[in-house]
């Protein structure tokens, strides 16, 4: 009797779900293991950086540099309130400020190439030394002279200032990318740039946080806090070794 001889069904289907649960239970011990896998190339990553700033001193020392040379970069938000704070008009002046950004990227990027290919590290100590002296002449003229921002002259004096130290950030930072290219060989320039601009993320947020702390006191404090800086970097650069023909 033909319908009498029934194959079995159900036992495909469980063994379908068997082995659903097993790949199941695969994948997720694959997960966890990748999981712990990045985790430990985390750990190793960080312990790598902290090996490589102990031990190599030239890294550590052009790391050290360029944390003090941060007075080009973090200045200038504080020039605009200092103009503010003068007398400029808050949005309709921020247009002089705005061209003079423009116009120092262009103009930077054309004049300071060439000079980061003679010396990359005078040009980045040069470039914050004059930073530095950008702002203090601009602190001075405030402080003795009463700027006052409705003034026409006043208003140049500040996108003026606001466009050298722009301009002589770009030159900063030309400089500071040209050095640990030359200084590095190889595969060891990657590991140079990641370590460096890692480290300057948490330089960055702790030196900016110290800023807009003085700047409570007076935006001018802030300004000679970091003109400081830039002086403390062009001293410190001494230890620095010419690295161009070095790589």
């Amino acid at each position: 009797m033909w319908w009498s001889v029934r194959e079995p069904v159900d036992a495909p289907s469980r063994r379908s779900q068997s082995d659903l649960l097993r790949d199941r239970g695969k994948s997720q011990s694959d997960l966890l293991r990748d999981r712990g896998e990045g985790e430990e190339e985390q750990d190793n990553w960080f312990a790598q950086t902290l090996t490589l700033l102990r031990e190599d001193a030239t890294f550590r020392s052009f790391v050290t540099v360029r944390s003090f040379l941060l007075v080009s970069s973090l200045s200038p938000p504080f020039i605009v309130t200092l103009a503010v704070q003068a007398g400029a008009p808050a949005l309709t002046g921020l247009g002089g400020f705005i061209i003079a950004s423009g116009l120092a990227a262009l103009l930077g990027g054309r004049i300071f190439g060439r000079l980061a290919d003679r010396s990359s590290k005078r040009l980045m100590t040069s470039g914050a030394a004059l930073a530095s002296l950008v702002l203090l002449v601009l602190v001075l003229l405030d402080t003795f002279l009463d700027l006052d921002g409705d003034s026409l002259a006043t208003y140049a004096i500040f996108v003026a200032a606001y466009f050298l130290v722009t301009m002589l950030h770009t030159g900063v930072r030309v400089g500071r990318k040209t050095y640990v290219v030359d200084m590095a060989e190889g595969d060891q320039r990657t590991t140079y740039v990641a370590v460096s601009n890692s480290a300057m993320g948490v330089v960055l947020l702790l030196v900016g946080a110290i800023s807009s702390a003085i700047a409570g006191f007076g935006v001018i404090w802030a300004l000679l806090f970091l003109a400081g800086l830039g002086v403390l970097g062009v001293v410190t650069s001494r230890r620095l070794p010419e690295v161009e023909g070095m790589a």
